[in-house]
C-alpha cells in the first residue's frame, strides 16, 4: 500500500494510504396505540433569544476533535445532539400569548361521519376541523356525538390516532400538543357503532429576537446577488437527520434576513442578522417539528424562502423546495478517517457517526493505523485490518457492547488482506487477500467464529473489492485486473456477480454485469441494496481511488437497467457508495464520499466528505432516480472521510427497552406501550415498522413486507 506521506519503502506504513489502500484511497501527500398526553400545552423547548441568530460574526460548523466524541457544532440557533434516540420525548416549541383560530370546514369537506348497524346512526360534530396554533397559543375544540340525533357524547369512547399531534380528553375536548402539526383521525365508538372525522393542527410560529420585522417593508425587486449554496434545491431529507446549516453567498456583513419555512401544517419564520460567510443553523427542535409535521415526501414539499435586507433595500426572496421523507433513517455510518489537515496524528482510524446526531465517535482504539473495514448486517461486528505486519492482520470488533472489544478474531497475520464483506448472518467473511499483486488477488471465505479459511479461492484469480447480498444468496466483486500492484490502483476491471450455493462457501453462475468497456474509469466497490435487487457502485478514473474524477451508478443484479446517478454525483468527484440497511419513506438511501464544496464552509478544499442521497423506490426506468444529496454533519471538516459503510445499530436484546421501530430490537418488534414504544414480541400480526417474512404477516394492508419489515408505501 502507499503511505499518505508519499511513497514510503517501509511496508508497515503502507496501510495508512490505502487504508488509503483501504479506501481511497486517497493518495494525498499529507500527514466523524395512541398514547395519552396531558391536557393543555406542554412546552419544554428553548426558543432562540437575542443571542440565537448570529449578530457579530460568521456562523461556523467546524467540529473539534476529541477521543470519544467529535463534531460539536457552533452555528446559529440552538442545537442539541441526543445521545440516544427515544420515542415520545421530543421537545416542543415555546408558547406566547397570541390567539389562535379554529376552522370548521364542514360545509365543503366532510369525511365519513358514522355507521348504521340497523339500529341507528352515530355522528360526530363538528367535522374536518383544523386548529391553528399561533406562536404557541393552544386552541382546543369540543366535540359532540349523537346517536339518531340524541346526544351521547358522555357515553362515547373517543380516540385519536396521532398522539404526537394532540389528544381527545374524556370530556370530548381535543387538545393539541403544540409541538407538531399534521392531520389525524378522531374516532367515536358507541356500542357497536363507530364514527370518525379528521382533526388537523397547523402550527404558525414567528421568531424575531432582534426586533427586525417592523423595518422590513416591501421588496424593491429581485435580489441582485444572493445565492443559496447549501442545501441544494430539491434535496430529500429523512426524518430525524441533524438540522442543516443553510449557507448563502454574495451578501454583506450586517445584512438582515427573514427565513420562512412552510409546509401544509407548519409555518416557521425567523428574523436575524449575520456576517459573512453567511450561515444559519436551523434550531434542532424547530427542525424536528418541521420534519415530523409533513404529510409525505412528494405531496407536502417544504417551501424555503430566504429574504435579505441590505441597507434600506428589501429584496425579493430567494426560493428553494426541500422534501421530507416520512420515515427515519436507522443506523449509523462507519467510515475511515485520515486527519489530513487536522495536524498531529497521521494515522488512519475508523469512526462511526449517526446522521441524526451530528457527532462522530471513536468507538475503538486498536493502536496505530487501521481501516479496510466492513460491518455485519446486524450491526454488531466490525471487521478491519491493522498496519503492523505483512500481510495486514485481520481482526473483528464486537460493537454490541460499550466500550467495544475485540471479537472472535484477534489481529491475525495469517488472515491478512484488505477489503471484506459479511454474509447475511455474520458467520462468514468474504475477504480479498490483496497480496500487492492484483493479477493473483483472491477472494476467500473466512469463518468469523474462529478465523478458519473455509474456501481459499471463491471466484478466480484477479478479484477484489467484494460485496455480499443481504440475503446471502449473491456476491459481487471487481475482477480481471491486468497488472501487478494494488487492486485499487488498477485501471481495468469488470463488475462480476455470482450466485452463492446452499453450502454458503462456493458459487456458480459467475457473470460480468458491467464490463470496463469504453466508459471513463472502471466499476469499483459494489454494494447491494437492502432488498438484494440492485447494486450501486462508483466509476473512478484513477483505479479505485478517490483522487481523480468519479461518478455513481446503479444497476440490477442481472446487469439490467444500468443508470448513472447524475443528481447525486453531479460534481464528478463522487466515490464508494453504500446503501443504508433499510429503505425509508419511499426511498433507498446511499452514503458516499465526495470532494465537492460544502456550501461556503469547505470551499476548494478538495477533501473527501460523507454525503447521503435519496434514490427513488422503485428507481425510474431509464432515468436518473437519485436526488441532490445532503452533507453528513459532525465530520471533522479538516479530515478526509473514506469508505463509508452504513449499518444498523446493534439491536436491543432486553425486552421493554425504549425503541422506535422493529429494527431497533433483536426480536424485530417494537410495541406501543402507553405513550412510548418498547421492544417486545410479535402479536397476532406485525405492526408497521416491525419484522415480517411476507405481506401476510403485516397488520395493515398499506404496509407490505419490504426488506424484512412492514413498511408504508409512498407514492412518487
Amino acid at each position: 500500500m502507499h503511505s499518505l506521506r508519499t511513497v514510503v519503502p517501509r511496508l508497515s506504513l503502507l496501510l495508512c494510504l490505502p487504508v488509503v489502500a483501504c479506501g481511497d484511497s486517497s493518495g494525498n501527500v499529507t500527514d466523524s396505540g395512541p398514547g395519552t398526553t396531558t391536557a393543555g400545552p406542554t412546552s419544554t423547548a428553548t426558543e432562540p433569544t437575542a443571542t440565537g441568530p448570529t449578530t457579530a460574526g460568521p456562523t461556523t460548523d467546524s467540529p473539534p476533535t476529541s477521543t470519544s466524541t467529535l463534531g460539536t457544532d457552533t452555528a446559529t440557533g440552538t442545537e442539541t445532539s441526543p445521545g440516544t434516540d427515544t420515542v415520545g420525548t421530543e421537545t416542543s416549541p415555546g408558547t406566547d400569548s397570541t390567539d389562535g383560530t379554529v376552522t370548521d370546514t364542514t360545509a365543503t369537506s366532510q369525511t365519513n361521519t358514522g355507521t348504521d348497524t340497523g339500529n341507528g346512526v352515530l355522528d360526530i360534530n363538528p367535522k374536518d376541523v383544523t386548529l391553528e396554533i399561533i406562536d404557541g397559543a393552544i386552541v382546543t375544540q369540543a366535540f359532540t356525538a349523537t346517536y339518531n340525533g340524541v346526544d351521547v357524547t358522555g357515553d362515547v369512547a373517543w380516540s385519536y390516532n396521532k398522539p404526537e399531534i394532540g389528544e381527545i380528553q374524556v370530556n370530548a375536548e381535543f387538545v393539541p400538543t403544540g409541538t407538531l402539526g399534521g392531520t389525524g383521525t378522531l374516532k367515536a365508538t358507541y356500542q357497536a357503532d363507530q364514527a370518525e372525522t379528521s382533526v388537523s393542527v397547523k402550527i404558525i410560529k414567528k421568531l424575531d429576537p432582534g426586533g427586525l420585522e417592523p423595518g422590513w417593508g416591501n421588496p424593491v425587486g429581485p435580489d441582485p446577488s444572493m445565492t443559496i449554496v447549501y442545501p441544494y434545491n430539491e434535496t430529500v431529507f429523512p426524518l430525524k437527520v441533524a438540522a442543516p446549516v443553510v449557507q448563502w453567498n454574495n451578501v454583506q456583513n450586517g445584512d438582515q434576513y427573514k427565513l420562512h419555512i412552510s409546509e401544509q401544517f407548519y409555518d416557521y419564520t425567523i428574523y436575524f442578522t449575520t456576517n459573512v460567510p453567511a450561515r444559519h443553523l436551523i434550531d434542532a427542535a424547530e427542525w424536528i417539528a418541521i420534519s415530523e409535521s409533513g404529510q409525505g415526501a412528494q405531496s407536502d414539499p417544504i417551501s424555503v424562502e430566504l429574504q435579505r435586507k441590505s441597507g434600506n433595500n428589501v429584496y425579493e426572496s430567494v426560493k428553494q423546495t426541500w422534501r421530507m421523507a416520512q420515515a427515519r433513517l436507522p443506523g449509523r455510518v462507519y467510515y475511515w478517517e485520515l486527519p489530513s489537515q487536522c495536524g498531529g496524528n497521521a494515522n488512519g482510524r475508523v469512526l462511526s457517526i449517526k446522521p441524526s446526531e451530528a457527532q462522530a465517535n471513536e468507538f475503538f482504539q486498536p493502536g496505530g493505523c487501521w481501516g479496510c473495514h466492513t460491518v455485519s448486517r446486524d450491526g454488531r461486528t466490525v471487521a478491519a485490518v491493522r498496519d503492523n505486519g505483512s500481510p495486514f492482520p485481520t481482526f473483528t470488533i464486537d460493537v454490541s457492547v460499550e466500550p467495544a472489544v475485540y471479537g472472535n478474531i484477534q489481529p491475525n497475520p495469517g488472515l491478512g488482506g484488505t477489503f471484506s464483506a459479511f454474509n447475511h448472518d455474520g458467520t462468514k467473511l468474504l475477504q480479498s487477500n490483496d497480496p500487492a499483486n492484483a493479477v493473483s488477488s483472491l477472494l476467500r471465505v473466512i469463518d468469523t467464529m474462529n478465523g478458519a479459511i473455509l474456501n481459499p479461492n471463491v471466484l478466480q484469480t484477479g478479484c477484489g473489492e467484494p460485496a455480499w447480498s443481504p440475503d446471502g444468496k449473491k456476491i459481487a466483486a471487481t475482477c480481471g485486473y491486468p497488472n501487478g500492484g494494488w487492486t485499487f490502483d488498477q485501471n481495468q476491471a469488470d463488475l462480476v456477480v455470482a450466485d452463492v450455493n446452499p453450502d454458503g462457501i462456493t458459487v456458480t453462475n459467475q457473470k460480468v454485469i458491467v464490463p470496463k468497456g469504453n466508459d471513463v474509469g472502471r466499476p469499483a466497490y459494489p454494494n447491494f441494496s437492502p432488498g438484494n435487487e440492485w447494486i450501486v457502485f462508483g466509476r473512478p478514473t484513477q483505479g479505485a481511488r478517490s483522487t481523480g474524477n468519479g461518478k455513481l451508478f446503479l444497476v440490477g443484479t442481472e446487469g439490467n437497467d444500468l443508470v448513472m446517478l447524475e443528481k447525486a454525483s453531479s460534481d464528478n468527484k463522487s466515490f464508494n457508495p453504500t446503501f443504508a440497511p433499510l429503505r425509508a419513506g419511499g426511498y433507498f438511501w446511499v452514503v458516499f464520499m465526495s470532494r465537492r464544496d460544502y456550501g461556503n464552509t469547505l470551499v476548494g478544499a478538495n477533501r473527501q466528505q460523507l454525503w447521503i442521497t435519496a434514490i427513488n423506490d422503485p428507481p425510474n426506468a431509464g432515468t436518473d432516480p437519485s436526488n441532490p444529496p445532503f452533507y453528513v454533519r459532525g465530520q471533522e471538516d479538516c479530515a478526509l472521510s473514506e469508505n463509508a459503510y452504513f449499518a444498523p445499530d446493534p439491536c436491543i436484546e432486553e425486552p421493554n427497552k425504549v425503541c422506535e421501530s422493529g429494527i431497533d430490537c433483536c426480536s424485530g418488534h417494537c410495541i406501543q406501550m402507553g405513550e412510548i414504544k418498547v421492544c417486545g414480541e410479535k402479536g397476532p400480526c406485525s405492526e408497521p415498522g416491525n419484522a415480517c417474512e411476507s405481506d401476510a404477516d403485516c397488520c395493515e394492508p398499506g404496509t407490505p413486507c419490504i426488506d424484512g419489515y412492514c413498511q408504508q408505501v409512498f407514492p412518487q
